[in-house]
């Protein structure tokens, strides 16, 4: 579980994802990858990053991903960041990997 600490007024304040970020659609080229946010106790969406077989996807920070001709044999996941409404400090989950893509 992804989590972010800080002291506030003395007490340690401590996020967690309630829900991880999830990716759907099928990973095959041409089609369209979703992610979703997950849910984060006491956080806002703040960011997204698309990686394939772990490394960063130059500029996709969509919410949706189009599965390209590079991505055949690899797996595509997201990272979504969120911030934490009561530090200001952020928190940060990775998805699941989707299947192969394929062709």
């Amino acid at each position: 579980m992804a989590r972010s600490a800080r002291r506030s007024r003395g007490f340690m304040v401590v996020s967690t994802f309630t829900a991880a970020p999830a990716i759907t659609g099928t990973a095959q080229v041409g089609q369209t990858l979703t992610g979703s946010n997950g849910t984060i106790a006491g956080g806002v969406f703040a960011s997204r990053r698309w990686f394939r077989d772990g490394v960063v996807i130059a500029g996709a920070t969509a919410a949706t991903y189009v599965v390209q001709a590079a991505d055949v044999g690899k797996r595509i996941s997201q990272e979504v960041t969120a911030t934490v409404t009561a530090t200001g400090g952020n928190v940060s989950k990775l998805s699941a990997t989707t299947a192969i893509v394929i062709a």
